[in-house]
């Protein structure tokens, strides 16, 4: 297997299978509702195409700079959605990173989305898929490279060259990344430390932070299943892999 980390959306990715984090917090809630039940979560960059969207029964998720727009039933926080009851609701989320992740990606493969809490379900899939060739993809914040996403980058780096040894290919940005851990044994310390961590505990979501540091918290592992484009503007579907 050969294993690329891009700390920034760095297209194109070929026959790769891309493995996507926003780890603070896109990817680590959109995991938690589909743990919970949620049919599918359709993501989207828009707050209009959302609201477009949606139909009676359907749930907004949203946050523009960690706020939840106007007319959203809730925000993007793990911990609170965590508490919902989303069982067989079909869900529309936005935020800040991952939706222009996904479009810089342009990529209508296999996608991922991981994190702590479902780093050994991705590594199981990949390695029993016998899949040649991973790009694991950072949504950065704000445009710019983020410790907490390069982290978790690093951790499923160091999680796959210890099942695979030696039938592992690491890319640089690979082992610069899995060389963070040496720095943050603990993930929540490099959370803590990261732009975004700093940032969302400023607006009082510091739990947010050491709910997304639990390693393998959860099993399930989102995958996009469909694309489709509502006035031009794509939305994204997820379910849990099978």
């Amino acid at each position: 297997m050969r294993l690329r980390v891009d700390l920034i959306p760095r297209p194109p990715y070929g026959e790769s299978a891309v493995v996507l984090i926003d780890v603070l917090r896109a990817t680590t809630s959109i995991a938690i509702l589909l743990e919970l039940g949620a049919r599918e979560v359709w993501v989207t960059p828009r707050v209009s195409t959302a609201r477009q969207a949606a139909r009676d029964g359907d749930l907004l998720l949203g946050e523009r700079e960690g706020i939840p727009p106007e007319g959203f039933h809730y925000g993007t926080s793990p911990v609170e959605l965590s508490k919902l009851d989303v069982k067989g609701r079909r869900i529309f989320y936005t935020s800040d990173n991952l939706p222009v992740a996904l479009e810089k990606i342009a990529y209508r493969g296999r996608v991922y989305l991981a994190g702590f809490r479902n780093a050994a379900t991705l590594v199981d899939n990949l390695v029993k898929d016998e899949t040649d060739s991973v790009a694991v993809v950072c949504a950065g914040f704000r445009g710019a490279e983020a410790l907490d996403d390069a982290l978790a980058a690093g951790f499923i780096a160091r999680s796959l060259r210890l099942r695979l040894g030696a039938d592992l290919s690491l890319g640089d940005a690979a082992r610069l990344a899995a060389s963070l851990l040496d720095a943050y044994a603990n993930p929540v310390d490099g959370l803590w430390a990261s732009a975004s961590g700093r940032f969302l505990n400023r607006l009082g979501y510091g739990d947010d932070l050491a709910l997304a540091s639990l390693i393998d918290a959860g099993q399930v592992l989102p995958v996009l299943d469909k694309v489709r484009k509502v006035e031009g503007v794509p939305l994204y579907r997820f379910v849990p892999r099978a």
